[in-house]
């Protein structure tokens, strides 16, 4: 079988060429550019951990957030009998904020009973008051008040 090449079918042969040469371009700088947002992201999470608890106070304080914070004694996440413990993941979600509002969901630790409705509920303290009590329906929130 004897091909002829005329002048459409080289230009247009060159053209397909062309293009996939760009298309690979283009991936391949998106993938440069996903990689640096990627790192970037991981180098923000690196730096805010070191800076800790204490400077997340201290931002606090000087725009005028003084007082006691939040304190979770106690937060569980499930039905009566089965649940999970969500105390840590409460208590970075409110910082040091006074007041702060938690959505019952499986993110805060895991399903501890699949298939069946939870409650989140909450034991904390503000300061040396007494312990005050929240709770809420999965889905739902709980507001965590420190007057």
């Amino acid at each position: 079988m004897e091909m002829k090449f005329t002048g459409k079918r080289l230009l247009c042969g060159l053209g397909l060429l062309a293009c996939g040469a760009l298309s690979a371009s283009a991936f391949a700088q998106s993938n440069e550019y996903r990689r640096g947002y990627d790192q970037g992201y991981r180098d923000g999470i690196e730096a805010q951990s070191r800076q800790g608890p204490q400077h997340e106070r201290q931002q606090h304080e000087r725009q005028g957030e003084r007082g006691e914070r939040i304190r979770i004694e106690e937060a569980r996440y499930g039905t009566r009998d089965n649940f999970c413990d969500a105390t840590e993941t409460v208590q970075r979600a409110v910082g040091w904020r006074r007041h702060a509002t938690i959505v019952a969901t499986n993110e805060l630790c895991g399903d501890p009973v699949v298939g069946r409705s939870k409650q989140l509920r909450v034991v904390y303290r503000c300061g040396d008051d007494p312990v005050s009590r929240v709770q809420a329906g999965e889905g739902a929130a709980v507001t965590i008040s420190c007057r």
